[in-house]
């Protein structure tokens, strides 16, 4: 709508303004000589605007130059007051569609743990974005405050770093990075359900989400629920074939439902994507070859 008020109103307040600039262009070459106007043409108008006004008053032309004052300087505005609009429209626009664009990021579980099997962190690392704290709480960056938190895979102060989530889904309800990430301050807390229904947001936010998957695999088989664990698994590995995180829970899932052989190719599998840890320790064990 601001774009097509632009686009009429521009074009009808130039045209107008090439017409006055006629007028005086003519009284310039009339009463100053040929020399005035062609350098008036020259200069694309400044020097006839310039004189127009040093003549106003002996050539009875100081409306017509109010006139053209007017349309010179009301499409600067007009740009200035409408981009300024403009641009709070597109703001808006992205924020609706996802959330605030420093809440764009994620951070997923690196693998269920296992009797003997040690977990080692790798935690994805958020892009920063400063932004300065306020009396008012108003500008606070909760996201960059909860990410700070994030450790070797885990969080320092989950608590704190739930709290910190509530507040920036509070302010950008519409992202699912922050439920995923609240959702792993929910596991990280034991908290298994509620970290299911986190991962579950998010992911009926962002259906493609592999990490949210994963993260809810990882709930799911803290509570046992082995199944539904792989079926998580599955899907995230649908979305990511090359997720190597989730190669290693399904076979971790697979080998608690006594499904050796499937969770020795999932080890492999993620092995051969770089996550050999898996492996290595079913092998140590004796579960694999």
């Amino acid at each position: 709508m601001l774009e097509m008020s632009l686009g009429i109103l521009l074009p009808v307040l130039s045209l107008i303004g090439f017409i006055v600039f006629i007028i005086v262009l003519i009284k310039q070459f009339k009463h100053g000589g040929a020399l005035q106007g062609i350098l008036g043409i020259i200069t694309c108008g400044l020097w006839t605007f310039i004189w127009g006004w040093i003549k106003h008053q002996s050539l009875a032309m100081t409306k017509l130059m109010i006139i053209w004052t007017i349309l010179q300087v009301t499409p600067i505005v007009l740009l200035g007051v409408f981009g300024a609009a403009m641009v709070g429209q597109m703001y808006q626009m992205v924020t609706e569609f996802t959330g605030d664009p420093s809440l764009l990021m994620q951070q997923d579980q690196k693998q269920v743990a296992m009797p003997g099997f040690k977990k080692k962190g790798a935690p994805i690392k958020p892009s920063k974005r400063s932004a300065k704290d306020d009396p008012a709480g108003k500008n606070v960056n909760w996201n960059a405050r909860a990410m700070a938190l994030w450790k070797d895979g885990k969080y320092t102060d989950p608590q704190k770093a739930r709290s910190y989530w509530d507040r920036a889904i509070a302010t950008h309800p519409k992202v699912a990075e922050a439920y995923n990430n609240r959702g792993l301050a929910f596991y990280n807390l034991k908290l298994y359900q509620e970290a299911i229904k986190d991962f579950s947001q998010s992911i009926r936010m962002k259906s493609g989400y592999a990490e949210a998957f994963n993260n809810r695999g990882n709930a799911y088989y803290e509570l046992d629920q082995y199944e539904k664990a792989r079926a998580d698994f599955d899907r995230s590995i649908q979305i990511k074939p090359k997720y190597s995180k989730a190669h290693m829970n399904r076979g971790l899932a697979n080998f608690q439902m006594e499904d050796i052989d499937q969770a020795c190719n999932d080890f492999r599998k993620a092995c051969d994507l770089g996550e050999c840890d898996g492996l290595k320790w079913s092998i140590k064990n004796g579960s694999c070859k």
